[in-house]
């Protein structure tokens, strides 16, 4: 749903919940209409705005890396620093320690040339990530 839609939702259910009027004598259906006011709110506040984290301000043409297709699963697991025979856990465990090192956030305070490569490392890890994830989950 768009934004808009989002908005005519909220406003109507707030003018039914406020307004004298009911379907129901008790207050049975306002609890039904705040109930669904507070499930459309969710869903207003969580919608995510077009663009990704790269997106913003940066060109990801400088950006340059493999596709998902061409790493190879050996290739994957070298740049995690883990085994080939490694189990899901300590695959997850390597990712969120290399992410943890290397995200671009982190290096904020270096110079451009270091964020570039962090953002570079940043989508080889989240490349090998997705191609184990791939093999092991089927």
């Amino acid at each position: 749903m768009t934004k808009f839609t989002y908005y005519i939702l909220i406003i109507i259910l707030i003018l039914y919940i406020v307004s004298p009027l009911d379907l129901h004598p008790l207050v049975f259906d306002d609890l039904i209409a705040s109930g669904f006011l507070y499930y459309i709110w969710n869903k207003f506040k969580k919608q995510k705005s077009p663009g990704n984290y790269y997106s913003k301000g940066r060109s990801q043409a400088n950006i340059k890396t493999k596709p998902y297709s061409e790493m190879s699963l050996d290739e994957a697991h070298r740049l995690l620093h883990i085994n080939t025979d490694a189990p899901w856990e300590e695959v997850q465990k390597a990712y969120k320690e290399r992410m943890a090192k290397s995200h671009p956030d982190k290096v904020t305070h270096l110079s451009e040339e270091l964020q570039k490569k962090a953002r570079e490392l940043t989508l080889e890890i989240n490349k090998a990530f997705n191609t184990i994830k791939r093999y092991k989950k089927g």
